[in-house]
């Protein structure tokens, strides 16, 4: 019975944290769409401040996102993925 209170509990952080990213992408596609900060509050239920700091904070996502994927663009070319027998293989293909 403990370990389904336990799940019980995840489960409704889980959905918490969904209903939250949601509602805070909502306020930033409103935003974006040039809808007045204060109704975007009163839309979403979301605080004032949360709202006001969304542009900000979506561009250091979005920075961050291109940095990541940078890194992993440049670490998956220098990556050897072929052993020589098998590089030599593809060339005559």
């Amino acid at each position: 019975m403990h370990d389904f209170a336990i799940q019980s509990q995840n489960l409704r952080e889980a959905w918490e944290q969904g209903l939250q990213q949601g509602l805070t992408q909502v306020a930033l596609n409103m935003l974006n769409e040039g809808i007045d900060s204060a109704l975007v509050v009163k839309l979403t239920g979301l605080p004032l401040e949360i709202v006001k700091n969304l542009p900000d904070i979506n561009a250091d996502y979005s920075q961050r996102l291109v940095k990541d994927f940078q890194e992993l663009s440049e670490s998956s070319l220098n990556k050897i993925w072929l052993d020589p027998e098998e590089d030599e293989a593809w060339k005559h293909l």
